[in-house]
């Protein structure tokens, strides 16, 4: 008799395709037993078994997608004398065979099972076993259930009260009506799936193609399992639903963002014997949820029921349903299964033989965590994982959280699962508490260096002129009495829009010495810029170059006037406690989401921390030349110039002119023998770009940070020059500086880490529910300690957007900051950056908020609809920004048009680099706007595909001989559009010169800041291409 495949079945021969991610792989159990066995009993019996039961019979035909019961049994039964050789040889070739037999694919020409039994050698004195015993079943003929009842019959020669000698039924068809009842439900009730879930998978699911699998264990005592089934009836939940849950509860730790949907496989035992007439459904768990756990576990026991009734769209159905709906991505719906065997048969603790160890693989399942009973009233917890797709530390890591979640409830007697008393917490082992901050008396050294004892070498040099530390003390002397002289102390604001020179760290200098609050602001930035700074702050004093509208700018010649009198501390209150004073010391603003500016308020004591942890750390002494090459309102210069001057070192000024010459850069560090650099991965680029191999010898150390540091330069470094001091430095300006730091070593050939805190400063990773997250786990940064900033300043009062209270791994409350950059903690306790927040871009290291720059690109009239995505490689540095718009119907709104009205409204480092107009934003299946989508639109622009070997246009071309003639290069043959315009001697006071020329011969307006982010010809073709009317 023939009979149709169920469409599980059917699933199962799919899987063992290579074409499918996770495939390759048949559905079955390997099972391993060991004890005292009669070995020809043991196969009269399995013969007896063949002869009863039809599914033993069964033969597959994957061509024609049926099976049909042989006559005659076929016992696949094979038996293996190891008793002449030594124990540990015989253990050696089981252990061989193992690794082939539980991996094998079943030759469907038979029925798929399989037996062998080896004979050992004798082991007195230890287990006492002489035999083990394998066996491999196909879920093509035989479920769970149904394995585990045939093992009782075998070994017990006790039949199990469900098992008939009936033959095995076809496929049942579900009612119509009832089916699409079901598949109503199915779709209403896992509307809001949303993919896969994010767990710490070792590679994209999507590009597995075949993986081995392997199972780790884990045993819970009866008295734990007994007294945790009670607590969970005294709730009213059933045995297994209070177990699912704390399994699914710990699980949910692992998950970086969204919900844990698991598949649930049911087996409705029929009168047809033993077989598979299994399916499966889906559930989904909130970790994330607000309701207590017992409710959620209340309402996931509801699921399991309400599904269990809604079995007539199969598994198979629900999983296709779940791909169409956002499964797609990952290539996998359902990779973690939830396989409850509690009801199963078991051996009798008196029998023969014990079950030594198994192992199931499931085509497109990355983990299988089953639940079976011992036989002394204890539980077993295996995962079964395919090892290509998460690691196997990973899943030790949730069996041991399974366990101390189980032990913490017994001995709380509360259904309660906290991280804290669940989660391994040591990877947080180099987090310090701020108590440990240890004073280093940066502006009492800086003092003492100017007036005190002055070092023999230079304080700073710029240009030609060479300022020693008593003629930097004279001039810091004559600031402070002027200050004094305005009545300025401490408690006052001071805005310096200073351009960079010996004047402005004198002004800098006396403002800190003095305890006036001190606000460096950009120089060159426009009169509204800088009026909206000060309006902000409300500066008792503005010092600069230029004027603003509504405040009195004093230089600073003025306020180095005149010949003080008098002991130049008399100008200072005491050093000692103003360098480690929590009060507010200095803002520095920063770029803002939108391009508003931030105003971080910063304190003496975290610089005070920066600076003496960090000079400790890199050994700085008064040897040591540091150039200051980043902008004087960015974190990066504080330390430029005071943490050169505590230690009495010497600060190189690139003169006016030079601040943006990295040809120049490379000639000072020669000429000066400059040993510290210090900047963000994109200046440093650039003096690389521009570098003569002999110039950068004498730097012992490179520190970049704020932005993706680029494996490929690192190693050119390193190939230049192999003994110099490579560093990574890292956190936003609210911790002041740096707050994370890392020494790159040979090693680090990928992504380099994020690193580990500063002294006295702590680095968490939380997920969305605030709870801190394991090892390997990616979720939102935050960072407490000494060098967290006091908050925001808006308006002159101060705010605490993103600065939280959150508990750390004691549950103890502390206060932090929330960043907008997502990681996750190595297990040797360093961050790896990961991505931004939902939402967060960095774009050459300007922080992005994509919702934010939405916001403003749809205030214009002719839009009604904008979608924000991100495109390239963030970790690599290559992230720029698309928008998809949606216009007002019958507006002829272009996207020159809305990247016009962008360029009004933005700064240019958040206008985006394509636009694409469309009918409709495109949306998920749960209706919310789907940036994937949008993601993939953007990316498929004729400008955004690569073009390999690309040949040189007519305006390619024409462009590039601009740059050449204003550049002064001639015309060499090797140079063509991928030729990087800083090989060519490009400068930036080239670029308003060569924006005319582009605006004469092309039509196109461009500024000077565009053209500054383009590093050659083709990018500037692509960059006038999408100007053009």
């Amino acid at each position: 008799m023939t009979s149709e495949l169920t469409l599980l079945q059917r699933a199962y021969l799919l899987g063992r395709s290579e074409y499918v991610p996770l495939g390759g792989v048949a559905m079955q159990e390997f099972r391993e037993y060991r004890g005292r066995f009669n070995l020809a009993l043991l196969e009269r019996r399995l013969l007896h078994l063949a002869e009863r039961y039809d599914s033993l019979r069964t033969v597959v035909d994957g061509q024609s997608q049926s099976r049909h019961v042989l006559a005659t049994p076929q016992v696949d039964f094979l038996r293996i004398d190891l008793s002449d050789q030594t124990p540990e040889s015989a253990e050696q070739k089981i252990a061989e065979l193992k690794q082939r037999f539980t991996h094998e694919l079943f030759d469907l020409t038979a029925p798929p099972w399989r037996a062998v039994a080896f004979q050992l050698p004798e082991t007195a004195g230890k287990t006492g076993d002489d035999c083990a015993i394998f066996f491999r079943f196909d879920a093509l003929i035989l479920d769970g259930f149904s394995i585990a009842a045939l093992m009782v019959e075998l070994f017990e020669d006790r039949q199990i009260e469900s098992a008939a000698s009936l033959p095995v039924p076809s496929a049942i068809q579900p009612i119509k009506s009832q089916n699409e009842a079901d598949a109503n439900y199915w779709r209403a009730k896992l509307g809001s799936y949303e993919g896969a879930p994010k767990l710490p998978w070792a590679k994209s699911l999507e590009t597995i193609g075949t993986s081995r699998y392997a199972r780790a264990g884990l045993t819970i005592d009866a008295a734990r399992f007994r007294k945790l089934t009670r607590m969970g009836a005294k709730a009213g939940l059933f045995r297994n639903t209070v177990l699912s849950a704390v399994i699914l509860e710990v699980l949910s730790h692992w998950l970086s963002e969204g919900s844990l949907h698991v598949g649930v496989p049911a087996a409705p035992r029929t009168e047809g014997g033993y077989q598979n007439g299994s399916t499966f459904f889906a559930v989904a768990w909130d970790g994330q949820g607000t309701d207590d756990f017992v409710a959620r576990a209340k309402a996931l026991q509801d699921d399991v029921l309400e599904g269990l009734d809604h079995l007539s769209f199969s598994g198979v159905e629900i999983s296709r349903f779940l791909m169409d709906l956002g499964g797609g991505a990952s290539g996998v719906a359902l990779p973690v299964v939830l396989t409850n065997g509690l009801s199963w048969p078991v051996l009798s603790s008196d029998a023969h033989v014990r079950l030594h160890d198994g192992l199931t693989q499931t085509p497109q399942v990355a983990l299988d965590i089953r639940l079976g009973a011992l036989a002394d009233g204890g539980l077993v917890i295996d995962i079964d994982h395919a090892v290509e797709a998460i690691e196997r530390t990973v899943v030790d890591d949730t069996l041991a959280a399974i366990d101390r979640a189980v032990t913490a409830i017994c001995e709380c007697e509360e259904l309660q699962v906290e991280a804290r008393n669940v989660l391994d917490f040591d990877h947080y082992r180099f987090n310090m508490r701020e108590e440990t901050y240890a004073a280093c008396g940066f502006l009492r050294r800086i003092a003492d260096n100017m007036f005190s004892a002055p070092p023999k070498n230079d304080a700073l040099v710029c240009g030609a002129r060479r300022v020693s530390y008593a003629e930097l003390g004279r001039g810091v002397h004559k600031v402070l009495a002027s200050l004094a002289a305005r009545n300025l102390q401490k408690g006052n604001v001071a805005v310096l829009a200073l351009p960079r020179s010996p004047e402005q760290t004198m002004v800098t200098l006396a403002c800190a010495l003095r305890g006036v609050t001190w606000v460096p602001v950009d120089a060159s930035a426009p009169e509204e810029r800088r009026k909206f700074l000060c309006d902000n702050c409300k500066p008792d004093l503005v010092v600069g170059t230029q004027p603003v509208e509504g405040y009195d700018v004093v230089s600073a010649e003025t306020l180095l006037q005149g010949e003080p009198s008098g002991d130049v501390f008399d100008f200072m209150p005491p050093l000692q406690e103003l360098s480690s004073s929590p009060e507010a010391a200095y803002y520095l603003y920063t770029s803002g989401t939108t391009g508003k500016p931030k105003c971080v308020v910063l304190s003496n004591r975290s610089t005070d921390n920066v600076i003496g942890s960090t000079n400790a750390e890199w050994e700085i002494t008064s040897g040591d030349v540091f150039i200051s090459v980043s902008p004087l309102h960015h974190d990066m210069s504080v330390y430029e110039v005071f943490g050169c001057l505590t230690a009495g070192g010497t600060l190189v000024q690139p003169a006016e002119g030079e601040e943006k010459d990295a040809v120049r850069w490379n000639q000072l560090i020669d000429a000066h023998g400059v040993t510290i650099w210090s900047s963000v991965p994109t200046i440093f680029e650039m003096l690389l770009s521009c570098r003569k191999e002999p110039e950068l010898a004498k730097l012992r150390l490179i520190n970049q940070g704020g932005d993706y540091l680029k494996p490929a330069v690192i190693a050119e470094v390193r190939r230049s020059n192999p003994a110099i001091r490579l560093s990574s430095i890292g956190g936003p300006t609210e911790t002041t500086i740096w707050s994370i730091w890392h020494r790159i070593c040979p090693e680090d050939t990928g992504n380099i880490p994020y690193g580990r805190p500063l002294p006295a400063n702590r680095y968490f990773v939380l997920n969305e529910k605030g709870e801190h997250c394991p090892v390997g786990v990616v979720g939102r940064i935050h960072s407490s300690g000494v060098n967290t900033a006091l908050g925001y300043l808006e308006d002159g009062e101060l705010r605490q957007h993103d600065f939280v209270m959150i508990r750390d791994e004691h549950g103890e409350p502390v206060r932090a900051f929330r960043s907008g950059d997502r990681g996750r903690y190595r297990r040797d306790g360093l961050i790896l950056f990961d991505s931004r927040v939902q939402g967060y871009v960095k774009v050459r290291g300007v922080r992005i908020s994509m919702p934010d720059v939405e916001n403003e690109l749809v205030k214009h009239p002719d839009v009604a609809r904008v979608l924000l995505t991100d495109l390239g490689d963030e970790r690599r540095g290559e992230t720029e920004l698309g928008a998809l718009y949606e216009p007002v119907p019958g507006s002829g709104l272009s996207d020159a048009d809305l990247r016009h009205f962008a360029r009004q409204h933005l700064q240019e480092s958040h206008v985006p680099a394509y636009f694409l107009k469309v009918d409709s934003i495109p949306l998920s299946a749960n209706g919310k706007p789907d940036r994937r989508a949008a993601r993939q639109l953007l990316a498929d622009l004729p400008s955004r595909q690569p073009v390999p070997q690309r040949k040189t246009s007519t305006a390619n071309r024409r462009l590039l001989d601009i740059y050449l003639e204003v550049v002064g290069c001639g015309a060499p043959s090797a140079v063509n559009g991928a030729t990087d315009f800083l090989s060519m001697g490009l400068l930036p006071s080239h670029l308003k010169m060569i924006a005319q020329r582009i605006s004469d011969e092309f039509g196109v307006a461009l500024l000077p800041k565009q053209l500054l982010m383009c590093r050659n010809a083709n990018q500037v073709e692509e960059l006038v291409s999408r100007e053009l009317p």
